[in-house]
């Protein structure tokens, strides 16, 4: 099958894009003619993603788009799935748990094999609806209460935010910030990160002086940060929405409060993004976020050579080896299965991943091993994508910076031993 060119990615092409999405139109990675039946031998398989094209949390859309098409390319040219190359199509939920069920029911009208996606804020509300229509999903984030989840056909490749949280505590003892604020907005997912920091950074030795819960949508948040830095703190740590944060970061530069560190969550770690340059001239002094996985070595290596085909540059957003592995993981599951069908291969998944196996680190050598009938363990873009028995991994965490110029810089890492080392202390 002909490969058609990946769309150049320009603002009037974003803004389309999302028009077609929030129409009912959907965006595809490959061109194929749209009278292709999902029954033919030969039909691409739709790779369906759920993202947040519109609302406050848009900014994710770009970071699954940007993961999802690379994932593509690294299957489609390498041979695709049993005879099939993959597609992708495109629904909004703008990050609104309102509209994540109707967004996941008009995906299902492309007939996806595999989903990747939601993020957290919209996962709970389609998490049951995946298994009833045997469509395999790859979620995004790391909502806590997904921590002991029990759903055959839900895998999550990025940690859990109990986890970020400990990083988050870890890091910041390790620079020797030992009393603390909390800044978190009241959704689910920000709170979800303040009974395992608060409980970490305790463990640590680190004193909490404050633990503030900001409502979204405020004018003025001047009094929530004079009580957050009334004893002095060394250290912020903090998780909101990007327009919460603009207001709040503002307010912070006339109070004098953006000279102390801050350390985020990772939806605060992209280069260039809404909360880097919100945050102001401190950024590149101040302000860290904790970003899940360690992405090193071979696999990580081609990951970035994949990214650079597709969009050009090695800058890569957050989370896009998370999509990346999950398309990948699919396919070698497929392979395995020797079949296409999400209730037949969503049983396979674990032997892509988990041991034993030969140790692989591309959907080209993984899938070469497969074909001689090896059993396989793929080591992903993002670091070890082991599931454990909630279909869960256990990664390490970057803490991203920022340059003079809002790039990422990576100030330091923690590693998986790192994070059990402060789990054993809690006990």
């Amino acid at each position: 099958m002909k490969r058609a060119r990946l769309p150049k990615r320009t603002p009037i092409g974003v803004a389309l894009a999302a028009v077609m999405i929030a129409t009912g139109g959907w965006a595809s990675a490959t061109s194929v003619p749209e009278s292709a039946h999902p029954s033919s031998s030969s039909a691409p398989l739709v790779v369906g993603g759920i993202f947040p094209f519109t609302g406050s949390k848009s900014l994710l859309s770009q970071w699954g788009t940007h993961g999802v098409a690379v994932g593509l390319y690294e299957v489609n040219h390498n041979g695709g799935v049993l005879g099939h190359q993959l597609k992708s199509a495109y629904v909004d939920d703008a990050a609104d748990s309102v509209d994540a069920l109707p967004a996941f029911r008009k995906l299902l009208l492309s007939h996806p094999t595999v989903v990747v996606g939601p993020f957290s804020p919209t996962i709970e509300a389609v998490i049951n609806q995946f298994q009833p229509n045997d469509v395999a999903d790859f979620m995004v984030g790391g909502l806590t209460t997904l921590d002991n989840m029990k759903y055959p056909f839900v895998f999550r490749t990025t940690s859990s935010d109990s986890n970020e949280a400990i990083a988050m505590a870890y890091y910041a003892i390790s620079r020797g910030w030992k009393t603390a604020s909390l800044i978190f907005d009241n959704s689910a997912n920000s709170q979800g990160f303040v009974p395992p920091i608060i409980k970490a950074f305790k463990a640590l030795g680190g004193k909490i002086d404050a633990n503030i819960t900001l409502v979204p949508g405020q004018s003025s948040y001047s009094t929530e940060l004079t009580q957050a830095f009334a004893n002095k703190p060394q250290v912020i740590f903090d998780s909101m929405d990007s327009q919460t944060a603009a207001t709040l970061f503002n307010d912070g530069q006339q109070l004098g409060y953006m000279n102390v560190p801050w350390i985020g969550d990772d939806l605060q770690s992209a280069p260039q993004g809404a909360y880097a340059k919100a945050f102001g001239s401190t950024a590149a002094k101040f302000l860290t976020a904790a970003l899940p996985a360690s992405p090193s070595g071979a696999a990580y290596s081609h990951f970035l050579a994949d990214y650079k085909q597709v969009w050009h540059t090695t800058s890569i957003l957050p989370t896009t080896f998370n999509e990346y592995d999950s398309i990948v993981i699919s396919a070698l599951a497929m392979a395995i299965a020797k079949s296409t069908d999400p209730k037949v291969w969503v049983h396979d998944v674990l032997k892509v991943t988990n041991p034993p196996g030969t140790e692989c680190f591309t959907y080209a050598s993984c899938l070469a091993l497969v074909q001689k009938g090896k059993k396989i363990k793929y080591f992903g873009a993002s670091g070890n994508d082991i599931f454990n028995q909630y279909h869960n991994v256990f990664s390490g965490f970057q803490m991203v910076g920022f340059d003079s110029k809002l790039n990422n810089v990576t100030r330091g890492t923690v590693s998986p031993q790192q994070l059990a080392s402060v789990v054993a202390k809690e006990r």
